[in-house]
């Protein structure tokens, strides 16, 4: 008898053991945030908000706990807008290295396994106060004479009436008019210099927990029954 017979007839009743990387289990989940943005003093108010968007989104990290999988990341806004100002530049506001955690039920996972995670954005929307233009500008909603008497206030013109600044009851100095942060109005809702908004995002996690099995091989027997 050959060699090559011989390996033939004898595999059958070979046996040994093989490493196998199994999914222990995967799932995903989605992460709501809400992120307040405040524009830095040293840019202009908003006059409207052209838009929003989420950049430079990942996963800094993923650990493995009893029955659990906590993944880490970060992601950037950025947010272009035309500015208050007679000239309307267009300008862009960011938070940078927003940091998220979500953790994700994975029944059997344990402490020393592999895992992985990815991400993905789903959803994002800002959101303005109702009393600035920016939110009247999104919502397709038409500005009346009482949303432009702001550039009354910003008109160096003298021939404009002084009480023109008074429709809130607020400025107590025809200066004090030119200032961003506005008149000093007891009122909050009634300022119209739009520096702050909020903005919804909503991502999908999907989390992944790995180990290694040993499997024997080559008993010389089949199961009668699949497993599982």
């Amino acid at each position: 008898m050959d060699d090559r017979a011989y390996k033939e007839c004898t595999l059958g009743i070979e046996t040994g053991t093989i490493i196998v990387r199994q999914i222990v289990g995967e799932k995903e989940k989605q992460k709501a945030l809400d992120i307040h943005v405040v524009v830095p003093e040293r840019k202009p108010s908003i006059e409207q908000i052209i838009d929003v968007f989420v950049k430079e989104v990942e996963v800094c990290s993923v650990d493995v706990i009893t029955d659990k999988v906590i993944v880490r990341g970060e992601f950037e806004v950025k947010a272009i807008y035309v500015a208050d100002l007679p000239e309307q530049p267009v300008l862009a506001v960011e938070i940078k290295h927003y940091k998220w955690t979500l953790d994700i039920d994975i029944p059997g996972a344990r402490r020393g396994m592999d895992a992985e995670a990815s991400v993905v954005v789903e959803f994002v929307d800002y959101d303005v106060e109702h009393h600035h233009r920016a939110y009247k500008y999104k919502n397709f909603e038409p500005l009346d004479d009482h949303d432009h008497d702001h550039d009354d206030c910003h008109d160096h013109d003298d021939d404009h009436d002084h009480d023109d600044c008074h429709d809130h009851d607020d400025c107590h100095d025809h200066d004090d008019c030119h200032d961003h942060d506005d008149c000093h109005d007891h009122d909050h809702h009634h300022h119209r210099h739009c520096r702050e908004f909020d903005v919804s995002v909503i991502l999908k996690v999907t989390a992944k927990v790995m180990t290694d099995r040993e499997v024997t091989i080559g008993t010389g027997t089949m199961p009668t029954t699949p497993k599982g």
